[in-house]
C-alpha cells in the first residue's frame, strides 16, 4: 500500500517559498516515517509574465525586509545585486521543468531538491534559465548531470511540467506556498500561505492522526501574507 502523501506547492521565483523550504525540509525528516514528501511547481511566472527582474525591483527592495523579518531566512547580497542590475529574466518554467525531470528519478527528494534551486537564486543569485546550476546540484543527490539535462531538453518532460502547472490552477490553487495531503480517498488543503516550523508540525501531525481514523474533514490553516 502506498503511503499518503504531503504535496508541497511552490514556485523558483517565490520568495515565501524560499523561505518555507526550511520548513518543509524539517517537516520531511520528522514526518516521512508515515508521508511521502513530493514537490510540484505553480507556474508563478509564465507567458506574459515572463519579463525582466528590473520590472520588479521596487515591490522586491519593499518585500525582501517583510520575508526577512517573517521568517528569518535571508537574502542573499548576489540576488540583491541581480534585482538592482535589473536585466535577469524571471521565469518559471526552466526550473520547474528541471523539477519535473528530478521527480522522474528521485521523486521523494523533491522537496529538497527545490529548495536547493530557490537558494541557488535567492541567496547565491544564480541563473535559473542556465542549465548549470540543475547540473552542479545533481551531484549533491548523486543524479547524474547529463541525464537530467537531457530529461529537461525533453518535449516529455516540457509537457509534464506544463499539465502540472494546468493541474495547480484547475484545483485552484494561485498562490504559494501552499501545502496539500493526499491520500487514496483524496486531496486536502491543509495550509495556504507561510507556516512557522511548529505551526506546520502541528498541522502536519494532526492529518496523519485524521489519516489514521480513516476521516476526510480537514481543517485548512489559511495564513495570509
Amino acid at each position: 500500500m502506498n503511503k499518503p502523501k504531503i504535496v508541497y506547492v511552490q514556485d523558483a521565483m517565490c520568495g515565501w517559498c524560499y523561505a518555507f523550504g526550511r520548513v518543509m525540509d524539517e517537516m520531511q525528516l520528522k514526518h516521512s516515517d508515515f508521508f511521502d514528501f513530493i514537490a510540484v511547481s505553480g507556474g508563478l511566472i509564465v507567458g506574459d509574465a515572463i519579463a525582466p527582474i528590473g520590472n520588479m525591483k521596487e515591490f522586491l527592495k519593499d518585500a525582501m525586509p517583510k520575508v526577512e523579518d517573517y521568517t528569518g531566512v535571508k537574502f542573499g547580497e548576489k540576488y540583491k545585486e541581480l534585482v538592482e542590475e535589473g536585466s535577469y529574466m524571471n521565469n518559471s518554467i526552466k526550473p520547474a521543468i528541471a523539477l519535473s525531470a528530478f521527480k522522474s528519478i528521485l521523486p521523494f527528494r523533491s522537496v529538497e531538491f527545490a529548495h536547493d534551486i530557490q537558494y541557488e537564486h535567492f541567496y547565491n543569485g544564480r541563473d535559473l534559465n542556465e542549465k548549470e546550476v540543475y547540473m552542479e546540484l545533481a551531484a549533491n543527490y548523486e543524479v547524474d548531470a547529463q541525464d537530467l539535462v537531457n530529461r529537461m531538453n525533453s518535449e516529455q518532460f516540457q509537457k509534464i511540467t506544463a499539465d502540472e502547472f494546468e493541474h495547480i490552477k484547475k484545483i485552484g490553487i494561485t498562490s504559494y506556498p501552499c501545502v496539500l495531503g493526499e491520500t487514496e480517498k483524496g486531496i486536502y488543503l491543509l495550509t495556504k500561505g507561510y507556516i512557522h516550523e511548529e505551526e506546520m508540525d502541528n498541522i502536519i501531525a494532526s492529518f496523519r492522526q485524521t489519516v489514521e481514523q480513516g476521516e476526510t474533514e480537514i481543517e485548512v490553516n489559511n495564513q495570509q501574507q
